[in-house]
């Protein structure tokens, strides 16, 4: 059984369109309920049929469904969920985060806490982003705890999920021992979150100043291998290229020339507006795969995958085009 529905949001309807709507503000103790969170992870021993423990390996049993989330090894530490919401707690300052969303995917090894911080940056007078912090974490072994600056544009509800400079890569702690001191090592790190906002509406207002022309497009495009790279520039919608790469193209092209705040003064053909359109095409458009829905199969590659990897190398190469 997929946790489809363990998930909570506050506010307007998220970026990946599931969840419990809660109609208030959700304190870290609510969010964890209304997430269906709130279960723990054991670390026990593996065994073979004739009765001997496998060595070096461990299986992570979610306690309260009794499904296996994943194997792991000597080493790994779990971390709970409710260690999760009290390590968010302590990084962004108690009673300051409003917990946006929250869930699990899967049938739970991958959750995540999104929390809303005060505040907002203005890229142009009416486009305005609200500043974000995202805990990504797995209970079957695959990847670290992970958090990060996460941007989201008001008029579509865009996740960015960017690295806002390069002292400012997302922070990971690795499942051992010495997790507690490295999450303490974080808290530190991310003392200067809003100098990180800073950063970035000083860099998406620059991106705001170049003009994105047809050529300049298609380069962009091909930079983030949506063109084909054995494409020329004349090659689009013509037959050299598949059907489906046509039509990503083309979908792509949609959201920057008419996406959501694409017409807003000051954004319209800029190096923004080419961001935004990968932003749009990720979050709402483009094919995941996996999962139990389609929903969940974007969300999951929104948070720890190929989305949020794309979504990166389009920052970078809209920040590149900056003279």
């Amino acid at each position: 059984m997929h946790n489809i529905n363990s998930m909570m949001y506050t506010g307007a309807v998220p970026w990946h369109g599931l969840g419990k709507k809660l109609d208030h503000v959700a304190t870290a103790a609510e969010a964890i309920q209304a997430a269906g969170l709130d279960w723990k992870v054991s670390k026990v021993p593996m065994f073979l049929k004739d009765g001997r423990q496998v060595p070096s390996r461990w299986a992570n049993l979610r306690e309260d469904s009794q499904d296996i989330l994943g194997t792991v090894g000597d080493v790994y530490t779990v971390l709970q969920n409710r260690e999760a919401f009290s390590f968010f707690d302590a990084i962004v300052g108690l009673k300051e985060a409003i917990y946006h969303t929250a869930g699990a995917l899967g049938l739970g090894e991958k959750v995540w806490i999104l929390a809303k911080l005060p505040g907002q940056v203005k890229v142009t007078s009416e486009d305005v982003t609200d500043k974000f912090l995202l805990l990504t974490n797995t209970h079957d072994g695959s990847g670290a705890v992970s958090v990060m600056f996460t941007p989201i544009r008001v008029v579509c509800q865009n996740t960015l999920n960017i690295a806002m400079a390069a002292g400012s890569r997302k922070q990971k702690v690795r499942h051992t021992a010495s997790m507690g001191l490295q999450v303490r090592n974080i808290q530190e790190g991310l003392g200067i979150v809003n100098q990180q906002f800073q950063a970035f509406e000083e860099a998406a207002r620059a991106l705001t100043g170049v003009q994105v022309n047809g050529e300049k497009w298609k380069a962009y495009l091909k930079d983030l291998g949506i063109i084909p790279a054995e494409a020329t520039s004349g090659t689009i919608g013509q037959s050299r290229m598949s059907t489906r790469a046509q039509n990503i193209i083309e979908e792509v092209t949609s959201f920057f020339e008419h996406g959501k705040g694409q017409q807003l003064p000051g954004v319209r053909g800029t190096a923004w507006a080419a961001f935004n359109a990968i932003g749009e095409y990720v979050d709402y458009a483009r094919t995941a795969r996996g999962g139990a829905s389609p929903l969940q199969a974007r969300a999951s590659s929104l948070l720890f995958g190929s989305g949020q990897a794309l979504k990166q190398k389009a920052w970078d190469g809209a920040v590149a085009l900056i003279a």
